[in-house]
């Protein structure tokens, strides 16, 4: 949205410059003042923007609750840089550790190559069938 926003304006030679989340909006305002159709344009987007970022913290709320609820995804996010989504996203794709054969075949699911990671290769190198 914030994206869209400093596209519009650029269109008309607006530019929204350096912000930050509590600034943006107000800088937006600022810009489109007077410019009774910008203005109008900028309103709905804002708003849009608005209820994007609370659904966003509701479902990031909710993620965070479920993470704390199960014991894997908590050991899995002790490791750096490992979040809920990660490891909610692993826990819920390895279901069943006993159902892999060794720990490639999980690489295999996520295709993850563990000569890529231990080589450094790009995974755009490998040939794609």
């Amino acid at each position: 949205m914030e994206m869209s926003l400093r596209g519009v304006l650029w269109g008309f030679g607006l530019k929204v410059g350096k912000t930050t989340p509590r600034t943006f909006e107000s800088r937006i305002r600022e810009l489109v003042a007077g410019h009774t159709t910008l203005s109008t344009v900028a309103e709905a987007l804002l708003a849009a923007r608005s209820t994007l970022f609370e659904q966003w913290q509701k479902l990031e709320k909710r993620l965070r609750s479920l993470a704390r609820e199960d014991r894997r995804v908590r050991l899995l996010m002790t490791a750096p840089g490992v979040g809920p989504i990660v490891a909610l996203t692993y826990v819920s794709a390895i279901d069943d550790p006993g159902r892999f054969k060794s720990s490639n075949a999980v690489g295999a699911l996520f295709r993850v190559d563990p000569q890529e990671i231990s080589v450094g290769r790009d995974r755009r190198d490998r040939p794609h069938f």
